[in-house]
């Protein structure tokens, strides 16, 4: 019985989907079913007569298939229970937690049960969320899988979230539940996600459950309470948290342990650069850029610092995760290295995988640039990302407009090659924090990484730090997020501030003198890695030599 229940939701689904041009082989496929259900149906039973008529129904009455945002999907409701759909769909085809597999004999309290095209997850034996892969579900405007980005941004407007994580591309409406990913080549939604809608009065989102947690996972909006943490000594400081993560009373928690202090330890940059900023040396009247995903310009660590601002197109009033990130730790007020900086900040979408929009953020920096009077124009531009990219479009627009900054005076610290890419990561000890000798050239959790004698960047601490974070609550005011591993991203715009205090020592030197200055002034390990060391370099910095005659710096 349950083979021909599935059967003939097979045939209705093929029945309402649109058949594409020239789709012999689908239409062979269907043939192919009919018949197999000739065999297991009786006579009297016609599965397409059956099925046509269900495609009428749902076109007088549309609940058979339509999106409803923050409710439902067809007629699976948000919040009805796992039996329900198991006796709607029968046996999934999957069931999937953490990246393990389990059956209807052994669940645990959250998972996602797998169909042919719509995914449901369960938490306590309810749905709480809903993806769907299939163009046979639309929202009532028409819109579904298989249809453009740019049409759902029409539909639903510009407060959404674009952002790229492991890969995907990620389109999200906070407010309305909805979540979509983008195919990168065609920008046509492949999947979308539908969850309850955000209530803002009570300040965002709600912590989600979870049964387990590794080192070195993301936690933030997540809900430890259940987990007994008491005998993990050592992973509280290995994840990425916020002060939204809910954790576990006290004496599930490791001794000794407090998140909130671990958070605002990381502000610190380490490496004796709040010592430099005691001394005055806070980047005071250098002009820098920034080019990265959007950011908002009010949070305290940045605001009033951030002195133009010019959209490329990313077309969206949100900020990202990766702005605010990048901003704090170049000029933030407790975790930039470089707190009295200027910024001149480029948003680029790089979900778009498109130098040109990093091309023209660069180009709008150099005619800043060259608005500004003798001894203020821009010194460096912070890029943590790789434009030139084989897998990008355009790769050779960045390097044609770096190539017009460095014409113009202007250092460019991105991901790419030697030149501009002379930045690698590495960890500091959180335990000694202002030891430049206790920075690993590795970045957790990779413990056995061997670092490449013949690498010959300068390594910046990455993690652990503590960055904006792109919102604000009521309950605890602007947001922070703790990253016990980060990336590349976090240690170029450090490097960029380390830097702006140089050139606050010492303007007249030219960006080749600074990139010599650093490389001298770098802590040489017994495997010859170079870590970055902000006192050393600033001591260097003051005692260098002018910069040659046939240098063309306008700060001169």
């Amino acid at each position: 019985m349950d083979s021909k229940r599935a059967l003939e939701r097979r045939i209705k689904r093929m029945l309402n989907r649109p058949v594409p041009k020239n789709s012999k082989c689908a239409i062979l496929g269907l043939i192919a079913v009919i018949l197999t259900a000739a065999v297991l149906f009786p006579m009297d039973y016609n599965p397409v007569v059956r099925a046509s008529s269900t495609q009428e129904n749902s076109r007088e009455n549309s609940q058979t298939n339509t999106i409803v945002p923050g409710l439902r999907v067809g007629d699976y409701k948000l919040g009805m229970s796992k039996d329900d759909v198991l006796k709607s769909l029968g046996k999934p085809k999957a069931i999937l937690h953490a990246g393990e597999k389990y059956n209807l004999d052994n669940l645990p309290k959250t998972y996602f049960m797998r169909f042919d095209d719509i995914s449901f997850e369960i938490v306590d034996d309810s749905v709480r969320a809903i993806v769907a892969y299939s163009p046979f579900y639309k929202f009532a405007n028409g819109l579904g899988v298989g249809d453009s980005e740019q049409e759902f941004k029409q539909a639903f407007g510009r407060q959404f979230k674009f952002e790229e994580d492991q890969g995907k591309l990620y389109l999200t409406y906070k407010d309305e539940g909805l979540r979509f990913i983008i195919h990168k080549k065609n920008r046509t939604v492949m999947e979308f996600s539908v969850t309850k809608k955000i209530s803002r009065g009570q300040g965002g989102f709600v912590a989600k459950p979870i049964e387990s947690v590794k080192e070195y996972d993301d936690v933030r909006w997540k809900d430890l309470s259940k987990l007994d943490l008491s005998t993990r000594r050592r992973l509280i400081a290995t994840l990425t948290f916020n002060r939204k993560t809910v954790w576990p009373e006290q004496a599930k928690m490791p001794p000794g342990s407090d998140p909130n202090k671990i958070l605002t330890d990381a502000l610190n940059p380490g490496l004796g650069v709040r010592q430099l900023h005691k001394q005055g040396i806070t980047g005071k009247g250098v002009n820098v850029a920034i080019i990265d995903q959007p950011t908002y310009l009010v949070h305290p660590e940045f605001a009033g610092k951030i002195v133009a601002y010019h959209d490329t197109g990313c077309q969206t009033d949100e900020s990202s995760m990766h702005g605010p990130g990048v901003a704090s730790l170049l000029v933030g007020t407790n975790c930039g290295t470089a707190p009295d900086a200027r910024v001149y900040y480029a948003a680029a979408p790089s979900w778009k995988t498109d130098a040109a929009y990093y091309a023209k953020g660069l180009d709008w920096i150099i005619a800043q640039n060259q608005k500004l009077p003798e001894g203020e124009t821009i010194r460096v531009v912070s890029v943590s990302a790789a434009p030139n990219q084989s897998s990008w479009a355009n790769p050779q627009m960045w390097d044609t407009a770096c190539a017009r900054a460095e014409a113009d005076g202007i250092m460019v610290l991105d991901c790419t090659d030697t030149h501009r890419g002379f930045i690698g990561r590495c960890w500091y000890n959180a335990r000694l924090p202002e030891s430049v000798a206790q920075c690993n050239p590795w970045a957790p959790p990779n413990r056995e990484f061997k670092f490449n004698p013949a690498d010959i960047s300068i390594l910046v601490p990455s993690c652990p730090r503590t960055t904006a974070e792109d919102g604000e609550e009521d309950r605890f005011g602007y947001r922070y997020q703790y990253c016990g591993k980060g990336g590349l991203s976090w240690s170029i715009p450090y490097c960029a501030g380390v830097l702006a205090m140089g050139w606050q020592v010492n303007p007249k030197l030219s960006p080749e003198q600074m990139r010599e200055v650093l490389y001298k002034s770098a802590l040489t390990k017994k495997n010859r890695a170079k870590i970055i060391y902000p006192r050393n370099f600033i001591n260097l910095v003051r005692r260098a030599k002018l910069p040659p005659k046939n240098y063309r710096q306008r700060n001169r």
